[in-house]
């Protein structure tokens, strides 16, 4: 997938969301479209929020009660059929996937974390963590965690996109694969904390309570779809959430309680030497 092409996953997105933009110009209610439409309760719903592709016949049907036509009935269905293409397979879990395609595309991330997140986890890390699931087959770790680091790469070539982590203190001193890899990890945060399109900002154990450390999520904005979503994870599998005001006072809340740029740095520093 190029970077000027963002997938199906995206695609979704934006479609929904013109499609929206289409409905209201006709002054048409969501229920009372989906009803002259003709479709099953919540349909139209679904496809307005990019949970569902659309079929050629039913965005002609969308196009013909909207009263749109020309070039913009032709830009709808070439959305429809861009969002109807199947992604390119991603090594990473099923529950994961539609994450990672829009977490590549977002113009913003943010995240609040209590270990740290998978786009800035080395490969051995990754692999170590791995490995200690219950849900993940022994012939998928290699590549899954092969994957965790190639996002991360992609961090250093991708500077439209910015990065905002808040990452709890507790992460520092969790011993995954050992000190060595712990070490080597630590080291790899540093790295990218330097990168000018990376925030990261340690929360001290000092600050207390974080909803965000305790329940930890992260906000994609997906500027062509002008959407914004959650993503939490559980053991076996995932939420994306379009509500997302909450989250976004608990990203803000621990913001300011977290330590500066160059203290969480420094914090990095001390902890690689006392790993040795």
């Amino acid at each position: 997938m190029s970077e000027e092409d963002p997938g199906p996953v995206v695609q979704r997105l934006i479609f929904g969301a013109r499609a929206r933009t289409l409905r209201v110009a006709a002054r048409f209610e969501l229920e009372d479209a989906n009803d002259a439409l003709g479709w099953y309760r919540g349909k139209l719903s679904k496809i307005e929020n990019g949970m569902l592709a659309t079929k050629p016949a039913e965005v002609n049907a969308m196009l013909g009660k909207y009263g749109v036509s020309g070039l913009a009935a032709e830009e709808m269905r070439r959305l429809a059929a861009e969002a109807r293409r199947t992604a390119a397979p991603e090594r990473v879990a099923d529950s994961a996937r539609q994450y990672v395609a829009l977490e590549r595309a977002a113009a913003e991330v943010r995240m609040v974390y209590g270990e740290v997140p998978g786009m800035f986890q080395t490969s051995e890390f990754a692999r170590a963590q791995l490995m200690r699931s219950p849900v993940v087959l022994g012939a998928q770790v290699t590549g899954w965690a092969e994957a965790r680091q190639e996002r991360g790469e992609r961090l250093k070539a991708q500077s439209g996109q910015r990065v905002w982590a808040v990452l709890g203190e507790a992460a520092l001193y969790w011993e995954v694969g050992g000190k060595d890899v712990l070490r080597r990890q630590l080291e790899r945060l540093c790295e990218l904390s330097e990168l000018p399109n990376v925030s990261l900002r340690l929360f001290p154990f000092a600050a207390g309570a974080s909803p965000g450390v305790s329940c930890p999520f992260t906000l994609l904005f997906i500027e062509p779809a002008q959407a914004h979503i959650a993503y939490t994870e559980t053991l076996t599998g995932a939420d994306y959430i379009k509500t997302t005001g909450a989250y976004s006072v608990a990203f803000e809340e621990a913001e300011v309680l977290a330590l500066s740029e160059d203290n969480t740095r420094a914090a990095l520093v001390r902890r690689i030497n006392d790993l040795g």
